[in-house]
């Protein structure tokens, strides 16, 4: 009899686990990536990186070199810190957390129009960079479109399942707790079950570490080039503020450990 309820609360465990971790993953994306009101702070906050600084600096000149000849007379030496001295400006930060609002909608399935790094604001602060006290050569710098774009068709969307995602997280949390809570009741070795779940919790923590934190910031970057470094980094920053969600889980994995070991 003992054999069954183990086998009968194995069951119910495992699956109560993977609703459990589908739960915990549809809170993550939704909480970095689908939100519309923060993506213009987390990519703020990813531009305040030399690196990322660099890596727009390079799609821009590079994009603009062909279309405007002119480009090519400014030496390369001024040019590049003038666009990253550029980027720390807020006017001209505020058009690249407006691109970054672009990517996120376009993500969620509420835009399919090319994305626009850069601007109006960038050409201006590069004009008055490279020029200060040259209002004729301001006014030609002025002119050049220095800009980025993005394919739309180069981002993915989840347009058709955003309206689903908070379904799916309210039913993931109910059934997976009552099936875990159930295999807790039918089990006839409740420490070791116990044990078993809080096991899970923790590795459910560091899996989704891994991947919405660690693989964005020292992986991606390695991998790939160009618009996915600084998708890398918006992403990572927007991962930073739901660390408390991490920290809870992986501290609720161990208590449950304590538990099952001192009881």
């Amino acid at each position: 009899m003992n054999f069954v309820r183990q086998r009968v609360a194995g069951v119910l465990l495992v699956v109560g686990l993977v609703l459990a971790w589908i739960c915990l993953t549809g809170v993550v994306v939704r909480q970095t990536l689908l939100l519309s009101a923060r993506a213009p702070s987390y990519a703020l906050a990813a531009l305040k990186s030399p690196v990322i600084r660099s890596t727009v600096s390079e799609l821009i000149i590079n994009s603009v070199q062909n279309e405007f000849p002119i480009v090519g007379q400014i030496p390369a030496a001024e040019l590049r810190p003038a666009i990253e001295e550029a980027l720390t400006q807020p006017a001209v930060a505020n058009e690249f957390a407006n691109a970054a609002l672009q990517v996120q909608q376009h993500f969620i399935g509420l835009n399919d129009q090319p994305i626009v790094l850069g601007g109006p604001q960038l050409s201006a602060a590069v004009a008055q960079i490279i020029a200060p006290n040259n209002l004729s050569a301001q006014q030609v710098i002025k002119n050049i479109a220095f800009s980025y774009t993005i394919a739309s068709d180069s981002i993915p969307s989840i347009g058709r399942y955003y309206s689903k995602i908070g379904t799916l997280i309210t039913t993931s949390l109910i059934g997976g707790l009552a099936l875990l809570i159930s295999s807790v009741l039918v089990s006839a070795k409740k420490s070791r079950t116990i044990r078993k779940i809080g096991m899970g919790f923790v590795a459910m923590s560091i899996f989704e570490v891994a991947i919405f934190w660690l693989l964005p910031r020292y992986v991606l970057p390695n991998l790939q080039s160009g618009p996915w470094v600084i998708f890398s980094a918006i992403m990572t920053a927007s991962a930073s503020t739901i660390e408390p969600l991490y920290l809870g889980v992986f501290g609720a994995g161990v208590a449950l450990i304590v538990v099952s070991i001192l009881f």
